[in-house]
């Protein structure tokens, strides 16, 4: 019986297709970066949608608390010692931290600002508040950031229209 092994004309086109794969899935990887980051703000923006609503059919102020310390966010009713039930996941707060749950890890709470607060609340019409209860003169403001890059979520004075870019 003889030996067999792969040829040397084999073994450079394997590593030939290897590096052509590698080449074409490169950027792909890279643009994981920019979803990952566009996923955490799109869900803050549906978070922030969700507290406005909940207080405009139930008519209690709901709100949302940003500890850019802690890389966390808490949706409350009707103060930010109690936390609503999470929909997605009932046994659950929908306190998000950034730091624990794995489609988020990485992106940071760069700052929140809504007038001199971290913190929105939404009064029975939708109208937006900083968490001490005096109307948003200008937008409030969500930074995250993720290796380098940042999305800004807006909260519009008056109406409470959520962007973001």
């Amino acid at each position: 019986m003889t030996a067999r092994g792969f040829t040397l004309t084999e073994l450079i086109v394997i590593i030939t297709i290897l590096g052509i794969v590698s080449w074409i899935s490169y950027p792909k990887m890279a643009a994981m970066d920019e979803i990952k980051l566009d996923v955490a703000a799109r869900r803050l923006a549906a978070d922030l949608r969700y507290a406005q609503s909940l207080a405009m059919s139930r008519r209690v102020i709901h709100g949302v608390l940003f500890d850019p310390a802690l890389e966390k966010y808490t949706v409350f009713a009707p103060n930010a010692a109690t936390p609503i039930t999470d929909p997605a996941d009932r046994a659950r707060t929908m306190i998000v931290d950034y730091t624990s749950r794995t489609e988020f890890r990485g992106v940071l709470v760069q700052s929140a600002t809504f007038g001199t607060t971290p913190g929105v609340t939404f009064d029975y019409f939708g109208v937006p508040r900083d968490t001490g209860g005096v109307d948003l003169s200008s937008a409030g403001t969500v930074v995250l950031t993720y290796q380098g890059q940042y999305d800004t979520v807006f909260v519009a004075p008056q109406t409470g229209m959520v962007t973001v870019r």
